[in-house]
């Protein structure tokens, strides 16, 4: 990937927190679907996250093309923006399969918020046949839309359901920013595991989840000034850096 000019490499000098135990650094490098979104938001937030984290080398790289796609990267971000845009964005410049490659290695982290999370979704809900394709890979069902168009977006507080998520977090609810947002309306497989939910009328909306080493969001986590998420999609990575 380093013959390619348009790559910007970050790197964060190891900075071990004060009274920190933690010895090993891990030098991690996260690539970023710059296609359309709050991209970068998302490079902010990560080298925030990775300063925090104090054990981290960050490399941060764009990626618009398929040979930007390769095993190089240990994580990637899919940002949020018009789901069938980006699709066709996919599907013209022929990163489909080397995406959904990249991605079923499990030795690579991926992490898809808003339009992400569609792009990730097995199932659509209401797809027309030919419609826009996805990648396929999470065993959801995806409602696009779910809280309605551009002038319905919000932000409410989420609840959040695993222990890890929480201990990162610091806190059983996080400030979720819902911008003509999706949401889960079914797993499909026991493998999934559900993060965060928003309490709507009497019932819980799936609006995080993660299957194995695929996670997905239906909120904007880097439109805030919290980058737990990130640093949460970071030490996913070095969980199963640790564990291969």
């Amino acid at each position: 990937m380093n013959d390619y000019n348009i790559i910007m490499i970050y790197e964060k000098e190891k900075m071990p927190p004060s009274g920190s135990n933690e010895t090993n650094s891990y030098t991690l490098t996260v690539g970023l679907l710059e296609v359309q979104g709050a991209f970068l938001e998302h490079r902010v937030a990560l080298q925030k996250a990775a300063q925090l984290l104090g054990n981290v080398d960050l490399r941060l790289m764009e990626i618009r093309t398929a040979n930007h796609v390769t095993d190089e990267l240990d994580g990637l971000v899919i940002p949020g923006g018009e789901s069938t845009t980006i699709s066709i964005y996919l599907k013209r410049n022929e990163m489909e399969e080397p995406l959904r490659r990249w991605i079923h290695n499990d030795r690579h982290v991926t992490w898809g918020t808003c339009a992400g999370m569609i792009l990730l979704s097995k199932m659509t809900d209401n797809q027309k046949i030919g419609g826009q394709s996805t990648l396929a890979i999470m065993e959801t069902e995806v409602s696009r839309n779910y809280f309605g168009r551009q002038v319905h977006s919000f932000e409410s507080h989420i609840h959040l359901k695993e222990k890890e998520l929480k201990d990162t977090i610091k806190n059983e609810t996080y400030p979720g920013i819902f911008i003509r947002a999706p949401a889960i309306v079914k797993t499909l497989s026991p493998e999934v595991k559900i993060l965060a939910t928003l309490q709507k009328s009497d019932s819980e909306v799936i609006v995080a989840a993660q299957q194995g080493h695929v996670i997905s969001t239906a909120f904007h986590p880097e439109l805030t000034e919290d980058c737990s998420w990130h640093m949460y999609f970071l030490k996913t990575i070095i969980d199963i850096k640790k564990s291969k």
